[in-house]
C-alpha cells in the first residue's frame, strides 16, 4: 500500500503542536522543543515539495470555492493544508521562543484545532464537505473573536481595560440579575468595587442569617457564550445559505439577545440555589446546570430561526408546461 504524502503533513503538524504542549508541561529542555519543531517543518516541506498540486479530485466545499476566485481548484485544495500547518507553526514558535509563555490557555486549544482542521480539510469523502466547512469556519471565527478582537480590545483600552470590563459586566449582567431577584422577593444587593484585588462585581445574598458574597467574573458575564454563539451561528449560515443578508443579520442580533437572556436566567437560578440551599448548591448549579440552561435556550432559538430563514429563501419556480416539455403532434 502506497504511503500518501498528505500524511506527512499531518504528522509534521502533530510534531509542531506537540512542541507547544510539551513546552507547557515544562518537563523537558528547550532543545527537545526545537527538535520537534524542526522535524515537523522538515516533514511539511517534504510533503509540500512532493505534492505541490493535489492530484485527486478536490473537495467541493465553500472554502475551496472562495479560494477559486484567486487560483485553480486543485491549487486551492493543496494550499489549505499548508495554511493549517503555517498556523500551527507560527503560533507554536511565537509562544515557545518569543513570549515564552508557560501557562496553557483556551486560545491554544482553539488555534491548534483550527490548524488541524485545515490540515485535514481534504481527508474523508467529499460528501462531508459541508461539515468540514462548518468546523473550519467555526474555529476561524472563534480565533477571530477570542484572540483577535479580545486582544485588540485589551491593547486599545490599555490600563482602562479592567474598569471598562467591570462597568460592562455590572450593567449588563449583575444589575439585571439582582433586579429580577428583588422583584421575585429575594433580598439581594449588588456592588461595584473598582479598588483592591479580585472581582469587581459582587452580589450579596442571605443564607440562614449569614451574608454570602458571589463574585461575577468573565465566566459569568456571558462573554464566552456570546462568542461561542456568534462563531457557531455565523459559520452555520455561511455554509447553509452561503450569504449574509438582512434576515441573517436580524437573526444574529436576535441570537445575541437570546444568549444574554439565557445568561441572566442562568445567573438568577444560580443565586436562587445559593439562597435556598447554600453555597455548595450554588457552586453545583453554576458548574453543571447553568450550561444546560444555555443549551436549551440556544437549541430552541436555533430550531425556530432556521425554519424562519429557510422560509425566507427564494423558492425555485417551476417552468410553464409549454416550456418544460415540447408539444406533441
Amino acid at each position: 500500500m502506497k504511503f500518501q504524502k498528505e500524511w506527512l503533513l499531518l504528522f509534521g503538524s502533530l510534531f509542531v503542536a506537540g512542541a507547544l504542549y510539551n513546552h507547557y508541561l515544562g518537563h523537558s529542555a528547550l532543545l527537545v522543543e526545537i527538535i520537534l519543531v524542526a522535524v515537523g517543518v522538515a516533514m511539511a516541506v517534504y510533503a509540500a515539495w512532493t505534492t505541490s498540486v493535489l492530484k485527486k479530485e478536490a473537495v467541493d466545499g465553500l472554502l475551496i470555492r472562495i479560494m477559486q476566485r484567486f487560483m485553480s481548484k486543485e491549487r486551492a485544495a493543496s494550499l489549505i493544508p499548508m495554511l493549517g500547518f503555517a498556523v500551527l507553526l507560527v503560533w507554536s514558535v511565537w509562544k515557545i521562543f518569543f513570549i515564552r509563555m508557560t501557562d496553557l490557555h483556551m486560545e491554544d486549544f482553539i488555534v491548534t484545532l483550527l490548524g488541524l482542521s485545515l490540515v485535514l480539510y481534504n481527508f474523508g469523502p467529499s460528501k462531508f464537505h459541508q461539515m468540514q466547512d462548518f468546523v473550519v469556519f467555526y474555529l476561524l471565527f472563534l480565533t477571530l473573536v477570542f484572540i483577535g478582537l479580545w486582544k485588540l480590545y485589551e491593547i486599545l483600552s490599555g490600563e482602562s481595560s479592567y474598569r471598562i470590563t467591570a462597568y460592562a459586566e455590572y450593567y449588563i449582567v449583575t444589575q439585571p440579575t439582582t433586579t429580577i431577584l428583588s422583584v421575585l422577593g429575594f433580598d439581594v444587593t449588588s456592588e461595584l468595587r473598582l479598588e483592591g484585588v479580585g472581582l469587581a462585581n459582587i452580589i450579596e445574598y442571605e443564607y440562614r442569617d449569614r451574608i454570602l458574597r458571589l463574585g461575577i467574573g468573565s465566566g459569568c458575564s456571558g462573554l464566552y457564550s456570546a462568542g461561542l454563539f456568534f462563531s457557531a451561528f455565523l459559520a452555520f449560515v455561511l455554509v447553509r445559505y452561503q450569504k449574509v443578508d438582512r434576515y441573517i443579520g436580524a437573526a444574529l442580533a436576535l441570537g445575541f439577545v437570546v444568549t444574554w437572556l439565557s445568561n441572566i436566567v442562568r445567573m438568577v437560578f444560580t443565586i436562587m440555589a445559593g439562597i435556598l440551599w447554600g453555597h455548595p448548591a450554588l457552586a453545583f448549579f453554576h458548574s453543571y446546570i447553568g450550561i444546560v440552561v444555555f443549551v436549551v435556550f440556544i437549541t430552541i432559538f436555533w430550531l425556530l430561526i432556521v425554519r424562519w430563514l429557510d422560509a425566507k429563501e427564494p423558492k425555485a419556480t417551476e417552468a410553464p408546461p409549454s416550456e418544460a416539455t415540447p408539444a406533441q403532434s
